[in-house]
């Protein structure tokens, strides 16, 4: 592999700098990961019910909706990350697009969180372009910020692991916050639940924007000598035949569908077949979350000690295996079953989310080392739109599943074979999208090794560059 640096790339490099972010400053970077969270679960946990049930555009027309609106994304997302790449601006790389996400999100968020009761397809269509359009560029330009200002492998993880931690605190006091309200005296329906989330989102987006922008450096990757000057397709086009990045979209796109299946389908299997009220769902999905915080030092240890892809594997092998695990508790309708059942199987969620992303980085050093470019926008656009293709294959696919082949009806009555085929459905897909992404990562070729062999190929240019 033929690298050549020069001066700009020295530069780059001591712009860089050698010491990791400190503790505060990783922190500051992670906080946007507040806003990200409610485009996360609780989309699927409760505004997919919302609008399915109380709005009232009925379980298929939901899924589909979801469905065709992710499959646009699979359009624009490429050229948010070609964007991302090709402008920069005196405040960095990604500064400027951070702040100009924060409006788009911010307006949007309002819209999709207090829908009007009644609200149409139109409605919901056009406020969710616009929602999906400053979600997938506040989180390309915080994901594509990474390579940059980490320092080493590890660091990567570091630098992911941050984020999801915060990002599931985010997300479990979102999904809290009918149990909040509860426990406060605050009697509210479904539409006032959700208008809180989207206050809180809406409140915390500047404030996380401000704080990334001002306190984590914007410096160019290392090894970067030139811009990406005009958008290809064929740039796309190697990146998903890469040997490592390819694969890394294959298991993203089953991890992704895995999660969606099973956040579209939580609230109706814990009141339908375990019998859980409003109170106790809000209860387990807190509790399923403060496992999946509390694992995450575990996951990230495991991934230092070995390799992230044994890491991955590790944690999508036990998601797989304890989402199948509800099929056989169904019958019983326990809800003590189900919240073990929940906390076991939220011990490996988040790890695979970090861990996918901080692989991500390491193939966006690899090509910047070899071909200048520093393409670490469309990338992570690429991995965010395979990442919506699976989650828009969960809510189409699994609603029509759930509604045609099962007969699940929400707010009627089920019968008990209804009800155990939206349990199948919720347990057996994702557990075996799990098992295929597990298999498919134990070959993951972008190990540590290559990795460290890439930084010192790196390194030795540096010092013999000429003014170096």
């Amino acid at each position: 592999m033929a690298v050549t640096i020069g001066e700009g790339t020295v530069r780059a490099m001591s712009q860089t700098g050698s010491s990791r972010l400190s503790f505060p400053r990783v922190l500051a970077f992670a906080s946007l990961s507040i806003p990200i969270a409610g485009v996360g679960l609780p989309v699927g946990v409760y505004l997919a019910p919302l609008y399915a049930n109380e709005v009232g555009l009925g379980l298929e027309m939901t899924g589909l909706l979801f469905m065709l609106l992710r499959f646009w994304d699979i359009f624009t997302d490429p050229v948010m990350g070609y964007m991302v790449d090709r402008y920069r601006s005196p405040w960095g790389r990604v500064r400027h697009w951070i702040l100009l996400s924060v409006p788009i999100l911010g307006i949007a968020t309002y819209f999709v969180y207090m829908p009007p009761e009644g609200a149409t397809a139109g409605y919901f269509i056009f406020w969710m372009l616009i929602f999906y359009v400053g979600f997938t560029l506040l989180q390309t330009s915080r994901s594509s910020w990474v390579p940059a200002i980490a320092k080493d492998y590890d660091d990567r993880s570091r630098l992911f692991l941050w984020p999801e931690i915060i990002s599931v605190l985010s997300m479990l006091i979102l999904l809290a916050i009918p149990a909040i309200l509860a426990v406060a005296g605050v009697e509210t329906d479904r539409f006032g639940q959700v208008a809180v989330m989207g206050w809180v989102l809406i409140i915390a987006l500047p404030i996380a924007g401000f704080l990334a922008c001002v306190f984590v450096p914007d410096p160019p990757l290392r090894g970067e000598s030139k811009l990406v000057e005009k958008f290809e397709l064929k740039p796309m086009i190697r990146a998903v035949r890469n040997p490592y990045f390819g694969k890394l979209l294959l298991i993203e796109l089953l991890g992704a569908t895995a999660i969606a299946v099973t956040a579209s389908n939580f609230l109706f299997v814990a009141e339908y077949a375990f019998g859980a009220s409003d109170g106790q769902t809000s209860m387990t999905l807190m509790l399923f979350f403060l496992m999946a915080i509390l694992a995450l030092p575990f996951w990230l240890w495991l991934a230092r000690k070995t390799e992230k892809r044994t890491a991955y594997c590790v944690a999508v092998t036990m998601s797989g295996i304890c989402f199948i695990g509800f099929i056989p508790l169904a019958p019983f309708g326990n809800f003590t079953s189900f919240l073990i059942a929940s906390l076991i199987a939220g011990i490996p969620f988040s790890a695979p989310i970090f861990l996918a992303r901080a692989m991500t980085a390491d193939i966006v050093e690899l090509q910047t080392a070899e071909t200048g470019e520093n393409r670490a926008g469309i990338l992570y656009a690429l991995l965010t739109s395979f990442n919506k293709v699976g989650s828009s294959l969960a809510f189409g696919v699994g609603y029509f599943i759930v509604g045609q082949i099962a007969q699940f009806r929400p707010g009627q009555e089920n019968s008990e074979s209804s009800i155990l085929g939206l349990v199948i459905v919720f347990g057996l897909l994702p557990g075996i999208l799990y098992l295929c992404a597990g298999l498919l990562v134990r070959t993951y070729p972008l190990t540590r090794a290559v990795q460290e062999e890439t930084a010192r190929q790196l390194e030795t240019r540096v010092e013999i560059a000429p003014g170096g």
